[in-house]
């Protein structure tokens, strides 16, 4: 329908002269849909000695619409999408809108950013060096229902990677599904851009925008805010993730608890307790920790030191409630503790009491802080 009337609004304006009409009708073109055809043929009318004569037409031009390539990439996000570090699928959105005159395909791919593309979401919010990984790219299957509010179907895992024939003035989502890395400092950011290259609705062929008029073909006529890139429409967004991981703090502290003669200093018969305290400031918690710790050969590792004489290690949560593990020499418990003669290796603790199987991996959550405790004593022989 919007053709034809335009069509007839053009038809309407055949009285008018020649140079008036062309301008008329490529007023009214901007709209139409590219490859519509326009034709115009003057005739003059005349008199010799006061009678009308025959009139004369002039050859007939035509011309075909061209195509005004014009489109948006927005992303749908307010701030950095927070993510733990190993999180699988996690995802970040997009709107592409098409403003042109006609239907496009867009060929989709994104940018790993660096921290030189500066902040994606004001101040500190710089991408600091860090890739995604497996990031593809997945196309809603609709066009939103109402453009540009993301009413439409949200883009599933492994969907279309290009957008085929989005009417112009509609809005459909992209997502960017990636994979956060499994290592990576705490807050650290991670930015990703959308990149959409306007394309041949019917071949999906990146449109290269033309040199000069040919009227009897559709040339392209770029009108998108970054213009021609290399010859070819390129829009881009950029969004990104912030990184949460754990920021471990290792301590170590002695005392000594008790020597024969109540001096409080580290002679033979003396026995000292090693603390060592893991602090977690980072935004995720630190799960299986796992301890080594040389034991001195000039001291003896004490073995009856905790929970009635039953265990060697013990752990402090700061719940109220400590718990414990036997570190024997080959973990015949599985309590996740061994003591080998020489090295301490703790890689979990025992919440029941008494013990029981199997051990609990050592974790500590975002902002906690676990202690655990073991006593050596120095020779007296």
């Amino acid at each position: 329908m919007k053709t034809v009337s335009k069509t007839f609004g053009l038809l309407a304006r055949l009285g008018a002269i020649a140079v008036a009409l062309l301008l008329a009708q490529q007023a009214m073109a901007v709209g139409t849909d590219p490859g519509v055809q326009v034709q115009n043929q003057a005739t003059v009318t005349y008199q010799v000695g006061g009678n009308n004569q025959a009139p004369v037409d002039s050859n007939l031009v035509e011309f075909v619409v061209d195509r005004r390539v014009d489109f948006t990439v927005t992303r749908m996000g307010t701030g950095l999408t927070t993510t733990v570090l190993g999180t699988s699928q996690v995802f970040v959105d997009f709107y592409v809108t098409n403003l042109s005159n006609g239907d496009l395909d867009f060929n989709l791919d994104f940018t790993q950013l660096v921290p030189g593309d500066g902040d994606i979401y004001g101040v500190g919010t710089a991408d600091t060096g860090v890739d995604m990984d497996n990031v593809t790219v997945s196309v809603s299957a609709a066009v939103d229902p109402t453009p540009g509010t993301g009413d439409g179907p949200a883009p599933v895992f492994g969907g279309p990677a290009i957008i085929d024939d989005l009417p112009e003035d509609q809005s459909i989502r992209v997502r960017l599904y990636a994979d956060a890395p499994a290592v990576a400092p705490n807050g650290a950011v991670a930015g990703l851009s959308l990149d959409a290259t306007a394309a041949d609705p019917t071949t999906t062929v990146d449109l290269q925008e033309s040199g000069s008029w040919t009227p009897g073909s559709i040339d392209n006529v770029f009108a998108n805010a970054s213009g021609a890139t290399g010859n070819v429409a390129i829009e881009s967004d950029n969004d990104g993730f912030l990184l949460q991981a754990a920021a471990l703090s290792i301590v170590k502290s002695q005392a000594v608890i008790s020597d024969p003669f109540g001096s409080g200093r580290a002679i033979p018969g003396a026995r000292i307790e090693y603390t060592i305290t893991i602090s977690n400031t980072g935004a995720a918690g630190a799960t299986s920790i796992s301890i080594s710790d040389l034991v001195d050969a000039d001291v003896t590792f004490v073995a009856d030191a905790y929970n009635g004489n039953a265990s060697n290690v013990e752990f402090d949560r700061g719940t109220g409630t400590n718990s414990f593990c036997l570190a024997d020499a080959a973990d015949g418990n599985s309590d996740g503790c061994t003591f080998d003669g020489t090295t301490l290796t703790i890689s979990g603790r025992d919440d029941s009491i008494p013990p029981a199987d199997p051990d609990v991996p050592i974790d500590v959550a975002a902002g906690a802080t676990v202690t655990v405790n073991f006593v050596v004593e120095v020779p007296t022989t």
